[in-house]
């Protein structure tokens, strides 16, 4: 199981811990992608932790295209979370508010 710790701050950045480690594959770079696009916010806006056993425990081992699947669908699902939590909120400031101000 790959889990995922995504922060959403009052300036509308982001930033994922994962337990993946990268090593090349590009494994930040995806699990990035994923968050900016479950929040609609450019790649810019998010940023990424380097794989810690105290944010993330008990990972597994990091091995070819496995990792971009667990790690990317944790993100997914945290994301998913927050937005749940921030749907009050969206829907009292409208649809054209933006993550900042929902944040």
């Amino acid at each position: 199981q790959g889990g995922a710790l995504v922060h959403l701050y009052t300036d509308g950045t982001v930033l994922v811990s994962h337990g993946g480690t990268e090593m090349g594959q590009g494994l930040h770079t995806k699990v990035s992608q994923v968050a900016a696009c479950a929040f609609g916010i450019p790649l810019s806006a998010v940023f990424v932790n380097d794989t810690a056993s105290d944010k993330i425990a008990n990972s597994i081992p990091t091995a070819a295209s496995m990792s971009t699947d667990l790690y990317g669908m944790a993100t997914l699902d945290a994301c998913s979370q927050i937005l749940t939590r921030l749907r009050p909120i969206r829907d009292k400031l409208g649809e054209s508010a933006t993550l900042a101000e929902v944040a």
